[in-house]
């Protein structure tokens, strides 16, 4: 048997793999299953991935982009995780953003914002598969966000979108556009609306794509009692209610120490309910996070993430 021909095998084998999850993955990524989404920093992760309003450093590109206006200072992300347990695989992000131009605050003591913000993005997803063949998937991003006024801001990501196998007919490329839209609707509380691959556009040699555009309605209650901060995703997919996330993170010790929860609740195609638990400390400047979700239900299964984030 040919190499070319053992690669395929090897792909349609990963393919296989999934089995169940096969249906969710195509609505999650593309309709041909490439470029999952598959997060970003670990302390979103650890939130259950309800982190449209939580998250206010450079990871809000991947997020929601429209909190970049939070970034007061340059700041950089690295992070990894390895996506399949038992297989050789990994994924990387970075992401670098940062805020300028004049500083606004909502009043004397809700948090202070920049008129604009940017970010700079890159992902790389590499599987190596039997017979030596190999998949891999990288995407590069820049986002930028506006506040118009002391409540709201508004933001947008694009990115350029490429996988390459050892089977050319299975390479693409492609480019997606999200839109985020930020709020405060009262002391404390925060409104975000979300468009992801609002538009999307997948090219193979013999065939073009796109990816399920998805709607996400959030809200978070920042401060609790001084400690706690807690946010609800609504996920609208085809026009159903396809997700409903819900994370929550505890202030242990001012600055230093933060733990991390949250549910994904998956309402579709395989209706289950994933725990994430995550912790998070910082120290001059630096945040290192780590994350933890617990599947058994998926090829996935167990996924352990961590990244630090530095402000520059």
């Amino acid at each position: 048997m040919s190499m070319k021909k053992r690669a395929a095998i090897s792909i349609l084998f990963l393919l296989t793999l999934t089995g169940s999850s096969l249906p969710l993955l195509a609505q999650e990524g593309s309709r041909g299953g490439t470029f999952l989404p598959l997060g970003w920093d670990a302390r979103g992760d650890g939130l259950a991935g309800a982190a449209a309003l939580l998250v206010r450093n450079d990871g809000a590109a991947y997020w929601n982009p429209a909190n970049l206006v939070f970034l007061r200072t340059p700041r950089a992300t690295l992070g990894t995780l390895k996506p399949v347990p038992d297989m050789d695989n990994r994924y990387s992000i970075l992401s670098i953003g940062t805020g300028f131009l004049d500083t606004r605050e909502s009043d004397p003591e809700g948090p202070q914002f920049k008129r604009f913000g940017a970010a700079f993005t890159m992902t790389h997803l590499g599987l190596d598969l039997a017979a030596g063949s190999g998949w891999n998937e990288s995407t590069v991003g820049l986002s930028a966000a506006f506040s118009p006024n002391n409540y709201n801001s508004v933001g947008l990501s694009w990115r350029f979108l490429r996988s390459w196998t050892d089977l050319e007919e299975a390479n693409s490329w492609g480019m997606a556009l999200d839109l985020g839209w930020t709020a405060r609707l009262r002391q404390n509380i925060w409104f975000a609306l979300v468009a992801r691959n609002m538009y999307s556009a997948i090219h193979y040699p013999r065939r073009d794509e796109e990816i399920d555009p998805s709607l996400i309605f959030a809200l978070s209650w920042e401060n609790i009692l001084k400690r706690s901060s807690a946010e609800c995703d609504f996920v609208y997919r085809e026009g159903e209610l396809n997700r409903f996330l819900a994370g929550a993170e505890l202030m242990v010790a001012r600055d230093l120490l933060y733990i991390l929860g949250g549910l994904d609740m998956r309402l579709v195609n395989g209706q289950r309910t994933i725990p994430h638990l995550g912790i998070s400390t910082m120290y001059r400047g630096a945040d290192i996070s780590l994350s933890f979700s617990f599947d058994p239900e998926d090829v996935f299964g167990r996924q352990t993430r961590i990244s630090i984030s530095y402000q520059l």
